[in-house]
């Protein structure tokens, strides 16, 4: 698979909400970094291991209702990707419905996702969470 085909079908599969999927994708010592500080957001942090980033999905969505999920203006250099991510989230907590858009930064090796950078509005995150 090319690396197009690759975050392709990762994007497909989260969309579907296919976590297992997903994670099948992605090695075991695969990174994900929030780069948030703590004290601002408790979805924050570094992660190297797709098991800890499955942890951090199950506490999103504990908090939120995933309506809509969408990778648009997708784009490959190299061992790169870029994406930005629309959402449309509801909040557990109050009901409210919002949406909201992520910035995803991939790093792949010979093919395979390695790591994956995710930038988000978590002051609006937060605003909502539970």
């Amino acid at each position: 698979m090319t690396i197009q085909e690759t975050i392709d079908q990762i994007y497909q599969d989260y969309e579907k909400r296919e976590f297992e999927k997903v994670m099948s994708a992605l090695p075991d010592n695969f990174r994900f970094h929030w780069p948030a500080s703590p004290s601002v957001s408790k979805y924050s942090g570094h992660y190297s291991s797709k098991q800890q980033l499955l942890e951090q999905l199950e506490l999103l969505a504990e908090d939120f209702t995933f309506n809509s999920y969408s990778a648009t203006n997708i784009l490959i250099d190299g061992n790169k990707a870029a994406a930005e991510v629309a959402l449309n989230l509801t909040s557990n907590e109050t009901g409210e419905t919002f949406d909201a858009t992520l910035a995803h930064f991939w790093r792949f090796e010979n093919g395979i996702p390695v790591k994956l950078v995710e930038y988000m509005d978590s002051a609006l995150i937060n605003r909502h969470a539970a």
